[in-house]
């Protein structure tokens, strides 16, 4: 199964995500756009892994309380567009002890720095560079969720494996 880890958003914050998503549509003549059910907020890629109690157990081990998140700035890296997110320690924090049990753990997960970014779209064609004004959105993250990611249907389906609470 092809695994990661991350954050859902509220219906706020997604409203405001959905209407960035809207205005590159608006932009653009094409573009695979991230469909609503499938915005999130990566912490960890694992890839492709079948050791589900083992990342249950990780997942369990998670200290961190409840914390704010903000949308804040967007983006490309690339042809990937994106959403940013206003600077949360509490975040970084979680991430990066995440991150460090998962390696120690022997999960070869993706090192690249933790940089937190919504994906809005990826392959936009567009006439000029599109331009994304966000909403003010923000939300109390309360919940880490394990995913794993498939095509159903010839769609990318992102389902929840495994929850884990932050109190």
């Amino acid at each position: 199964m092809r695994l990661f880890i991350a954050l859902h958003f509220s219906e706020e914050v997604k409203a405001s995500l959905l209407d960035a998503i809207r205005q590159l549509q608006e932009q653009s003549s094409s573009g695979n756009f991230t469909r609503p059910e499938n915005l999130h907020l990566t912490l960890a890629f694992i890839g492709e892994s079948e050791r589900l109690d083992d990342l249950r157990q990780i997942l369990d081990r998670i200290d961190s309380h409840p914390f704010r998140l903000e949308l804040s700035g967007s983006g490309h890296f690339g042809e990937l567009y994106w959403a940013g997110l206003q600077k949360a320690p509490a975040l970084e924090r979680l991430a990066r002890l995440l991150r460090k049990d998962l390696l120690e753990q022997g999960f070869d997960i993706d090192r690249k720095p933790f940089r937190p970014h919504i994906t809005l779209a990826r392959q936009l064609q567009a006439p000029q560079e599109p331009q994304i004004r966000l909403l003010p959105a923000a939300m109390r993250a309360e919940r880490v969720s394990l995913m794993c990611s498939e095509r159903i249907n010839g769609k990318l389906t992102y389902t929840e494996l495994y929850a884990k609470q932050l109190c």
